[in-house]
């Protein structure tokens, strides 16, 4: 149950974290919901993969730690691909 409220929380901040930024780079902020998305997903599955890997064993956090490396590989290509001017 803790997780959820974690993954909520985390999800408002992130939500929030997008509309300050829209406000403030309204032209970028399309293109970059992408690249954040791909940042926040990356980190909740680090925090999950740790989680794991505390409570059980590294092998079982495998997978996890694999998304993290995924979801952030995504990030900076998409951030190669659109320059900032």
């Amino acid at each position: 149950m803790f997780i959820l409220i974690f993954l909520a929380v985390f999800a408002a901040l992130a939500l929030g974290g997008w509309t300050v930024f829209a406000l403030t780079h309204p032209v970028t902020a399309g293109r970059g919901l992408l690249i954040f998305l791909c940042k926040a997903a990356g980190v909740i599955a680090l925090i999950s993969a740790v989680g794991t890997w505390l409570g059980q064993d590294l092998l079982h956090a495998l997978p996890g730690l694999l998304f993290t490396v995924a979801f952030f590989v995504a990030a900076n290509r998409l951030e190669r691909r659109w320059p900032r001017r």
